[in-house]
């Protein structure tokens, strides 16, 4: 059987603030910049919910600023002309920043502040970034005033610049609410020897550690493996390749995971009610995953097997004989 979700929504904007200060440290108040909206770009976006452990939106992250006057887009890949970037990073906990929509979405607020030696950047600027690194460019937008027209700040050798940025991340419920249910991703119909059942697909949160407060995504620890579970949800079997699951990034909005197409032999496994697939968790720790019933969600007892990425139900269940082989091969599709 091949699967395919409908679009998941991902959304990703953000805003940044200046201060500058003296020597003594009391601030410059009419150089204050208040919060400026920026664009998330699409590189950007991609690693935030995508991207490996030391990319993504748990990483520590620089600050840039530059003398650029275009305005900046989803597009960019950097200042148009930078000036400088933080020697120093900064990361964002999770814990206290997740907000359930109560529409099957959570938004979290990522908040980092990098501050500039005094008189290291020294000049007048008009445009500020955020990266990972000095390469991946996250976010970044001109320096505008009150009414959204660009301004410039100017910064003297005996001054401080001090960036706070934030971003705000939207995305499948992960506050661990299990009386959420999980968001339905698309429905079909699969036709096997035993007759057709009708099918749901079901999303599952952004993080890992979705009962805690690890900022680890599943995606940067999903494998190209399933499992399959009982009627009570808790698992039967598990197969697939053992390869980290495979993202594709088509450039600007599109994203899509694919996890391998992979198949259960006649005498490998048989059972009478199989009622969920889920993608993404280590087969050879499908113990610790089970599904909720009700809410769809597959929860583990450990952080590190939270892997999960889809959970599918059939209705009726599946039957899988020692006379048939399974076939399964799900991908995902996001717009970021």
């Amino acid at each position: 059987m091949k699967l395919k979700t409908d679009k998941i929504e991902l959304g990703s904007k953000g805003y940044f603030g200046l201060a500058v200060y003296k020597k003594d440290g009391t601030e410059v108040v009419e150089k204050r910049v208040k919060n400026t909206d920026n664009v998330v770009t699409y590189a950007g976006a991609y690693s935030l919910f995508f991207g490996p452990v030391d990319a993504n939106l748990s990483s520590s992250m620089r600050s840039q600023v530059g003398t650029g006057t275009v305005e900046l887009t989803r597009a960019s890949t950097g200042l148009t002309t930078l000036l400088e970037t933080t020697s120093n990073s900064s990361s964002s906990l999770r814990s206290g920043n997740e907000v359930s929509n109560q529409d099957g979405t959570a938004t979290m607020t990522s908040v980092r502040t990098n501050s500039f030696s005094l008189g290291e950047v020294v000049g007048t600027i008009s445009e500020v970034g955020l990266s990972v690194g000095t390469s991946l460019f996250i976010a970044g937008q001109l320096i505008k005033d009150e009414f959204g027209n660009p301004t410039t700040v100017t910064i003297l050798a005996d001054e401080q610049l001090v960036i706070t940025y934030t971003l705000v991340l939207t995305y499948p419920d992960g506050t661990g609410n299990f009386s959420q249910a999980a968001p339905l991703l698309g429905t079909g119909t699969v036709t096997t020897p035993s007759g057709t059942s009708d099918y749901s697909m079901y999303g599952q949160p952004l993080f890992k550690d979705y009962l805690g407060t690890s900022s680890a995504t599943r995606a940067s620890y999903a494998r190209r493996e399933y499992l399959l579970h009982n009627p009570q949800g808790n698992p039967v079997h598990g197969f697939g390749q053992n390869l980290s699951a495979f993202f594709q990034h088509d450039g600007t909005t599109g994203v899509t995971a694919f996890f391998s197409s992979s198949t259960i032999s006649p005498t490998d496994f048989s059972h009478p009610a199989i009622n969920f697939i889920s993608a993404g968790t280590d087969r050879n720790a499908f113990l610790y995953t089970a599904i909720d019933p009700v809410t769809k969600l597959a929860k583990s007892t450990t952080d590190t097997d939270s892997k999960s990425m889809l959970v599918i139900e059939f209705t009726p269940p599946l039957v899988k004989t020692n006379q048939e082989s399974m076939t399964v091969y799900i991908t995902i599709d996001y717009q970021i």
